[in-house]
């Protein structure tokens, strides 16, 4: 599998659920949270130089590493691509990712109880931050 320019993609967390936009008043954060794919939870990819991606959302913000004091979420937030939003990837032969941001940690699902935000939280990759890839 390859990743090109113009790809759209749903990305499923190991919890089964597709990752998506959920609006939340003032942020937009990726949260492994639909159990099918929608509008939502489709990413338009740009391939980057240096095995990066860029993932665009419905609202045709970019996907990117905020910093938020001790946690670094996902947030659809960016109107253009910039370190920030820039991910390195890995593609595993079994049809996963992994995405690594600019800080070096890797995004992972992250359990908070009621919902599963998607975080730049890992150092290594584990199971929370392999997503299997679904070319639409």
């Amino acid at each position: 599998m390859s990743l090109k320019t113009g790809d759209s993609i749903a990305l499923k967390a190991d919890d089964g659920l597709y990752l998506s936009r959920i609006n939340r008043g003032d942020t937009n954060p990726i949260e492994a949270a639909k159990t099918s794919i929608d509008v939502y939870s489709a990413f338009k990819v740009t391939v980057l130089a240096n095995s990066q991606i860029a993932l665009q959302a419905d609202t045709g913000l970019y996907l990117s590493r905020i910093n938020r004091g001790s946690i670094n979420p996902i947030e659809a937030a960016k109107n253009t691509i910039d370190v920030y939003s820039q991910f390195t990837f890995t593609l595993f032969d079994d049809g996963t990712l992994s995405l690594r941001a600019d800080d070096g940690l890797y995004l992972s699902r992250i359990n908070r109880g009621s919902i599963n935000p998607i975080e730049a939280a890992k150092s290594a990759i584990d199971v929370y931050s392999q997503f299997k890839v679904i070319v639409l």
